[in-house]
């Protein structure tokens, strides 16, 4: 005959269970701050310990990340270092942020054609994420100056290369990192070859030496001229050419008093304030300048078309070149 033997454990009491509750939480959460405080360490120790057959190292700004061997679903979280190589490279992103003014969407030197079936993602300051998540990316790609803050949310979505925008910001320089991601550097080459041989184009077109062409570009808005930092892309372009451009000062706004400083063979004014162009022409300081006697102000009305960082958008920078630097006698 079998003895019944009564259970030994006493029942669990309700402030043992407040502890236990207590114990998971607190693990819980020192698990989700060691991620938030350490977000790099967490992803560089899975690149070097779990290393995919199907993915690859890149080099990117915050260390090493393992991407897919061949990405498909791209999210490129900025228009024109980002989306615009890669269009250029034959890359079509799935979504893509785009770069909100006063309520104007801009492209940056791409045009609709060029974006058509990418979706967008919102302003580039403040993507939506539940965008992003929905599209099920398999690589995004951001720009430090926005998202490094949100790496760790992007990277739980999806691999994420975080781009160094200051090793990068040379138009081709950023062209040839991107097509290293992508194992496209025959591309680039391809690309900067045909870029070079418009520059020679143009400087053959020219009726001076390039040298002896003096340029100044000034950015209008907020009712204020703004030079034209040495670091945008058309400088580079301008630079290439053989064509003198100084800033002459780095302060960021300048009075109209001083706009004869700038004076040059040509002056572009990149309207971003969409001001008629007799705002300008009719100011006597304005009209005072050798550029303007000379009919040789040329008033760029799209502001993003000259805000690039791209193939696609320099070539669209060397499109008025064309039609304005053989006016030069």
């Amino acid at each position: 005959m079998f003895k019944v033997v009564e259970n030994s454990r006493k029942p669990v009491t309700r402030t043992q269970v407040h502890q236990l509750v207590k114990l998971f939480l607190l693990v819980a959460f020192s698990f989700i701050l060691t991620m938030a405080c350490h977000p790099l360490a967490v992803q560089e120790s899975s690149v070097s310990q779990v290393q995919s057959p199907e993915c690859r190292v890149v080099q990117h700004k915050l260390g090493e990340v393992c991407i897919p061997d061949d990405p498909q679903r791209i999210v490129a979280l900025e228009p024109r270092y980002l989306a615009d190589p890669l269009l250029a490279l034959g890359i079509k992103p799935i979504g893509m942020s785009i770069y909100v003014d006063r309520g104007e969407e801009k492209l940056h030197g791409l045009t609709p054609d060029d974006i058509e079936g990418i979706e967008n993602l919102g302003d580039l300051s403040q993507p939506s994420l539940e965008k992003i998540l929905r599209l099920k990316p398999d690589l995004i790609l951001a720009m430090d100056f926005h998202y490094e803050k949100i790496y760790q949310q992007l990277s739980w979505i999806a691999p994420t290369v975080l781009v160094d925008h200051q090793k990068n910001n040379s138009f081709k320089q950023n062209l040839q990192y991107i097509a290293q991601i992508f194992d496209k550097e025959a591309e680039a080459d391809q690309i900067l070859l045909q870029y070079q041989a418009r520059i020679e184009e143009l400087r053959n077109q020219l009726n001076r030496k390039p040298q002896d062409i003096e340029v100044t570009v000034l950015f209008h808005y907020g009712g204020q001229f703004v030079p034209g930092p040495s670091s945008d892309a058309f400088a580079e372009v301008f630079s290439d050419i053989g064509l003198r451009y100084d800033t002459i000062s780095d302060e960021f706004r300048i009075s109209l008093e001083v706009l004869n400083q700038y004076d040059a063979d040509i002056l572009f004014i990149i309207n971003r304030d969409r001001e008629p162009h007799s705002f300008f022409l009719e100011n006597p300081i304005f009209a005072s300048l050798d550029a303007v006697k000379n009919n040789r102000v040329y008033f760029i009305d799209d502001a993003g078309s000259w805000d690039v960082k791209g193939p696609i958008g320099v070539n669209g920078i060397l499109d008025d070149l064309f039609k304005y630097l053989p006016t030069v006698e």
